[in-house]
């Protein structure tokens, strides 16, 4: 499974499913930061501006629908985010630190899978 698709499944189980209009833009920013973890150290110009470009739209563009999609996943599954986060949210994480919350969370699960995989 590449990285899209098991962005695109992660997204899903936090109640983003592909018909949201949303979703490719915030695969797009969370796949960036994957590729490259320093870009959540500059993150309006490194993800979002990238990701704008790469899906036609501004960057501001980009963050408004991340913004959106942290509030429509803390009102159907804040359960869900605060297990990937792995410590207590008492609010809805903000657009940069919900990319690196799902990135770092599917590292750890990337990581885990590959160990899981690899012969004694």
């Amino acid at each position: 499974m590449d990285n899209t698709a098991i962005i695109e499944a992660t997204l899903r189980e936090l109640g983003i499913g592909s018909n949201y209009i949303a979703q490719q833009r915030v695969v797009t920013a969370i796949a960036l930061a994957l590729e490259d973890e320093d870009r959540l150290f500059s993150v309006t110009r490194k993800i979002y501006a990238l990701a704008g470009e790469r899906c036609g739209c501004s960057w501001a563009a980009v963050e408004r629908n991340i913004r959106t999609t942290v509030q429509r996943v803390w009102r159907i599954n804040p359960q869900g985010l605060i297990k990937m986060a792995g410590y207590p949210l008492t609010e809805p994480p903000t657009a940069s630190d919900f990319i690196e919350i799902v990135a770092h969370y599917l590292r750890r699960t990337i990581a885990g899978e590959k160990y899981a995989a690899t012969p004694e």
